[in-house]
């Protein structure tokens, strides 16, 4: 199937690499080794796993939440996830409404750049569907798996949630991600009276449109643009991706937009991760590891797939090929979880479940259901001294999710 979907690079790249993966393929992939997939349920960890569940409900959603007290402490709660399937997004919008009604949260840390995340608030309170359009039509001419009804449809979510809420109780959200889409950016600087030079533009790269970009900001006048005219100076100076999403929280915290407030978001599962992965750093290993005073109340939970289909960008000569595939699960057969058959057995089919593996007397080993095995990418290469606990505090899965189907 077209070398399995070249691989199904931009699956794996939204869950093993910080940086953007091209898709090349110059053999089709293999199943992963029989020794590698072989798995066999541990019962002790299923049945501690289902004595401890924190969120529990059908794979569409009406989930059942209750995390321990502690959990409501913390400032920096995220959400990994594999992009492309649909049952993350529900768990995502649940979630946030329910951190929202719990402790009051509003900070939507979204994978999203600044401009993208403005964009998205203006829809949040006009309700202009064009707006939205524009959004998505990046991700949607791009490939990117963000260009999905299911995450369209949570987006429309979080706008009647906000509905029914108080001014101050409305939820927005703060984008942290480096640049996406240049071309909003550039729409955006236009509509604001401050355009830049066309023809500079189209032929500057991207240090020189974030400088271009940045002299058209001139002096900030609010929170979104100060934040913004930082992350620009940043990519001018050569920062990576992760490097980048981490400054751009730790400015929004320190300058006061977020500062002690909560902050929730849904991210690709590896920028989630609170440990060393691979010889690189996540965004949450860089908080954890900084001087921010929300170093030590940050929060992970990894949700991962079984029985399910994801939405795959295949990019071919003649275009974007969207496709559902079920061959991505984490137990095979060119992915494997440690642990993903101790996780079928201690979940239910058609269910989302997180569980706590951190309570009293956890039977959690080092690598458990944080190490990946893949064929068709990078594996999830961790530090064998650290404990399941150091990369995430909350680990989940969905089972029987449909894939998150493009938009028309």
């Amino acid at each position: 199937m077209l070398r399995v979907c070249v691989a199904a690079a931009a699956f794996l790249s939204s869950i093993t690499l910080a940086e953007p993966a091209q898709a090349q393929v110059t053999a089709p992939p293999q199943p992963l080794p029989a020794d590698v997939l072989a798995d066999e349920v541990d019962p002790a960890v299923a049945a501690f796993l289902r004595a401890n569940v924190v969120v529990n409900g059908p794979v569409t959603g009406g989930l059942a939440i209750d995390f321990p007290p502690a959990f409501y402490e913390s400032r920096l709660i995220l959400l990994g996830e594999s992009h492309g399937f649909a049952a993350p997004q529900v768990l995502d919008l649940e979630l946030l409404a329910h951190l929202n009604e719990r402790i009051g949260l509003t900070d939507y840390l979204a994978e999203v750049d600044p401009v993208q995340a403005e964009m998205l608030n203006a829809y949040l309170s006009s309700g202009d569907e064009a707006i939205l359009d524009r959004v998505f039509d990046h991700w949607d001419r791009t490939g990117a798996q963000w260009g999905n009804t299911a995450f369209e449809a949570k987006v429309r979510g979080v706008r009647a949630l906000n509905e029914d809420l108080l001014a101050e109780r409305r939820i927005r959200f703060i984008g942290i991600d480096t640049i996406q889409d240049w071309l909003l950016l550039r729409e955006w600087l236009a509509d604001r009276g401050t355009p830049v030079d066309a023809a500079a533009w189209d032929d500057a790269d991207v240090r020189g449109k974030a400088a271009l970009a940045s002299n058209a900001l001139g002096e900030p006048a609010d929170p979104m643009v100060a934040r913004l005219a930082d992350l620009l100076g940043r990519i001018g100076a050569g920062a990576t991706r992760e490097a980048a999403i981490f400054d751009t929280y730790a400015y929004a915290v320190r300058s006061g937009e977020i500062g002690n407030r909560p902050a929730y978001g849904l991210w690709g599962l590896y920028h989630v991760m609170q440990g060393p992965i691979n010889d690189t750093l996540p965004f949450a290993a860089r908080v954890t590891r900084s001087d921010l005073p929300t170093a030590t109340s940050v929060t992970s939970i990894v949700i991962l797939a079984l029985d399910s289909a994801v939405h795959v960008p295949v990019p071919l000569p003649t275009g974007i090929q969207r496709m559902r595939l079920t061959q991505f699960n984490v137990d095979g057969p060119f992915v494997k979880v440690q642990g993903s058959d101790t996780l079928r057995a201690a979940s239910d089919p058609d269910s989302i479940v997180v569980f706590n593996p951190g309570a009293a007397d956890s039977p959690i080993q080092p690598g458990d259901f944080t190490r990946v095995r893949t064929s068709v990418g990078q594996n999830f290469e961790l530090d064998p001294d650290l404990p399941s606990s150091a990369y995430s505090q909350y680990f989940g899965v969905f089972r029987g999710s449909d894939w998150a189907p493009p938009r028309d």
